[in-house]
């Protein structure tokens, strides 16, 4: 009966740890939300033509509109990205930890070594692993779109720290579509 009892009040408490600890990101995640907000309203401001699209708990700026077909959830995109973790309202190169866009990395001027990273990525939605966020937010993308895919951490790497993003960061990709194929 004691270690019944014991049993259940160990149970209990790290019930209530992972309750606390849920409730630890969740208050984060809401701030990140809040943040990308501010992101958003920033990307947006004096761009009469961009469009803000909320899709699965990622938000997508598109401030460049291409044409064609959207893509589907299991259709291919190839595109050139940078990839941010969000601190504050804005963006720049000191939270940008990767593209794969030569002349963007280029103008940021943004060292990077490995020449052979500035290779058109191309994925397929329905069978490649991306995180959660940029798959959200690339479907309904055109080929020639320019756009921003925001989400917070929730929905990107989570409590895994990836080289130089941080654990629970959220995540701002730029996007430069180049082609759209739901074959």
């Amino acid at each position: 009966m004691r270690r019944l009892v014991v049993i259940s009040i160990s149970v209990i408490i790290a019930l209530i740890a992972a309750s606390c600890g849920d409730k630890q990101f969740d208050s984060l995640y809401d701030g990140q939300e809040k943040t990308i907000e501010t992101l958003v309203n920033n990307l947006t401001k004096g761009k009469d033509d961009a469009t803000v699209e909320s899709i699965n708990g990622s938000v997508r700026v598109t401030v460049v509109h291409g044409e064609g077909t959207p893509l589907s959830e299991n259709g291919a995109v190839a595109f050139y990205y940078a990839g941010y973790y969000i601190t504050s309202g804005s963006l720049d190169k000191s939270t940008m930890f990767a593209t794969n866009n030569e002349s963007f990395a280029s103008s940021q001027r943004w060292s990077v070594t490995d020449t052979t990273a500035f290779a058109i990525t191309t994925i397929k939605l329905g069978e490649d692993e991306i995180v959660e966020g940029l798959k959200n937010g690339l479907v309904g993308v055109k080929g020639g779109d320019e756009c921003y895919v925001l989400f917070s951490g929730k929905r990107g790497f989570g409590k895994k720290k990836i080289a130089n993003i941080p654990a629970h960061a959220a995540l701002a990709y730029r996007l430069w579509i180049k082609s759209v194929s739901n074959d």
